[in-house]
């Protein structure tokens, strides 16, 4: 069951989906939001999230999953040609144990080149300005 509605008053992901905090949108529908990631392990890392508070894949209904599945497909897809990336990592973390920071679900899509390679387990390699970000989303938005 999702968690009550106050969630979305302390959830940062909640109050980007809510339309509360900034974020350089990737791509939106009723039910899925993407977004870059600001620390990002590489140009073009981004965000896919439920816009309901689910906190892990154990609470998350399958529906929504699927969803994002197929979102972060199209995002993949998208983020690679924009950025000229050799391939495209998925990531999902779930519980603090596992490295989760945000207590909302969500997967990663980090576009990774050859000579570049992508490090995880930490704040991201570069902290981008927001004007870079929406650029970028901007992109990535053209090739979905």
């Amino acid at each position: 069951m999702s968690v009550e509605k106050s969630m979305s008053d302390v959830c940062v992901f909640c109050r980007i989906a809510s339309g509360k905090a900034p974020a350089s949108i990737v791509y939106e529908d009723t039910n899925i939001l993407a977004f870059m990631d600001l620390n990002p392990a590489n140009v073009g890392h981004t965000l896919v999230i439920p816009r309901e508070h689910w906190e892990n894949i154990y609470d998350v209904p399958e529906k929504t999953l699927a969803e994002m599945a197929a979102v972060v497909k199209r995002v993949s897809v998208a983020v690679k040609k924009t950025v000229g990336a050799d391939g495209i990592k998925i990531i999902q973390l779930n519980g603090r144990a596992a490295g989760q920071l945000v207590m909302h679900i969500h997967i990663h899509v980090i576009p990774t080149i050859s000579k570049a390679g992508v490090m995880m387990g930490y704040r991201g390699r570069i902290t981008p300005e927001r004007r870079d970000l929406d650029e970028n989303a901007k992109k990535i938005r053209k090739n979905l």
